[in-house]
């Protein structure tokens, strides 16, 4: 158990930054001749529009295309033997400078740590790529196959414009639950310093997507619906990079409790003489328990005046607690497979967005009861998510029953049905 799966060399990134950056200008181009107007066939008839090429790129827009810059030197920034100056503005043009400088080029550059909490995030979106488009599609009412195209074309825009939004919204509220962190405004951009916060990326996917429906001039309900089971199979994916890193970590297991289970809410004390935040926090800040308890069973040190007990900074592994990441994995294993049973007999469009907010405001609620880690924060007496999570139900509640009166009704999908062909498609 540890929190970095691999390392990228610093070598791969003088091939990558270079890549990201070309493509991006790359991309601009394309986006621009695709946009300009087409010259017309000398033998065209009047009306008639230009032939469309059957070839697309994947990043051939403005937004993807700066995307690919802006990672580009992000990565650059990061990797490049290099002497960044300032901050703000002036470390941006910093950068800018010093990415034309032939020596830093030449030079070994940094190599990468990638985390496993990074990585299994990466998986999710990717899994939820899958879910969300897969249940767009089947909703498409439509017939007409060029106007299927260029509404699932919007909605794959509409998942990446949302995982931005939840990404930053999940970060935000990290930020606003561990202000003391963060003293400057870069301390707060840098990704690899604190974390995300589940609900915080709840509420901006959700922000995010009324903003880009809104734009487009689609619903929200239907997005809804199809785009929540994938938030299931994400609590699934990345609560196993939380539970390899060993932060939200639950509250010590009592002396009787099963040894499979001690054995799994054990963190480790790693070589570099670091630790999992569940080992930091016992040796550092401690954690309630019975002095008896504390020095006969955790073979920790009792502290009479904090009337918390620790554990010797020696300790090869945390107090055996509840492993709350995998509790929330499995919770959301339970609800993306609830959801789907549902998907198929619901009668109400919001339907599972709505049972989704309750479900998961209920059971995370009762999580949060055993959950131990000290970057929560809190809402006087509540956790911040258990706080979010029990308005989130008694605002849903109602909501739901409401619109089960008189909310849009649901065409029935079958999801394991063949995709209806065209009207005018020839026959197999």
């Amino acid at each position: 158990m540890h929190p970095v799966m691999f390392t990228i060399p610093g070598w791969a990134f003088k091939v990558i930054v270079p890549l990201l950056i070309l493509w991006g200008c790359f991309s601009i181009v394309v986006s621009v001749n695709r946009s300009a107007p087409q010259p017309k066939k000398p033998d065209a008839k009047d009306g008639e529009k230009p032939a469309e090429s059957s070839f697309t790129l994947p990043a051939d827009s403005p937004f993807n295309a700066l995307v690919s810059i802006g990672v580009g030197l992000g990565v650059f920034s990061f990797a490049a033997p290099i002497s960044i100056v300032g901050e703000g503005p002036a470390r941006v043009v910093s950068v800018l400078k010093q990415f034309a400088n032939g020596a830093a080029w030449r030079a070994p550059w940094e190599s990468l740590p990638i985390y496993s909490y990074g990585v299994m995030l990466g998986l999710s979106l990717v899994a939820g790529w899958y879910i969300v488009l897969g249940l767009m599609r089947r909703q498409c009412p439509e017939t007409d196959k060029a106007r299927i195209e260029e509404y699932m074309r919007h909605m794959a825009d509409c998942y990446v414009f949302t995982a931005f939004t939840a990404v930053a919204g999940s970060r935000v509220l990290y930020i606003l639950t561990n202000l003391s962190e963060f003293p400057t405004l870069w301390s707060m951009l840098k990704l690899r310093s604190g974390g995300l916060v589940a609900y915080g990326g709840f509420i901006g996917g959700l922000l995010g997507s009324i903003v880009f429906l809104r734009s487009k001039g689609y619903r929200l309900w239907p997005w809804a619906d199809a785009a929540v089971p994938s938030l299931g199979t994400g609590l699934m994916i990345t609560r196993l990079g939380c539970y390899m890193y060993g932060c939200d970590f639950g509250r010590p297991l009592p002396p009787s409790a099963p040894g499979f289970l001690k054995f799994l809410g054990s963190f480790p004390h790693w070589a570099d003489n670091h630790g999992s935040p569940a080992w930091q926090q016992h040796v550092a800040l401690g954690f309630r328990a019975d002095p008896q308890v504390c020095e006969r069973d955790y073979h920790g040190l009792w502290n009479a005046t904090e009337r918390l007990c620790h554990i010797s900074h020696s300790a090869q592994h945390s107090v055996p607690v509840h492993p709350t990441q995998l509790y929330e994995s499995t919770l959301g294993l339970t609800l993306f497979a609830a959801l789907m049973y549902l998907w198929r007999r619901r009668s109400f469009e919001g339907q599972i967005f709505l049972s989704f907010a309750i479900l998961y405001g209920i059971g995370r609620s009762m999580l949060e009861i055993i959950r131990d880690d000290a970057e929560r924060g809190v809402v006087g007496p509540l956790s911040t998510s258990q706080f979010i999570g029990i308005v989130s139900v008694v605002i849903c509640v109602p909501l739901y029953l409401q619109m089960r009166k008189n909310g849009r009704p649901a065409k029935p999908v079958n999801l394991f049905a063949p995709v209806e062909a065209p009207a005018d498609a020839p026959a197999a």
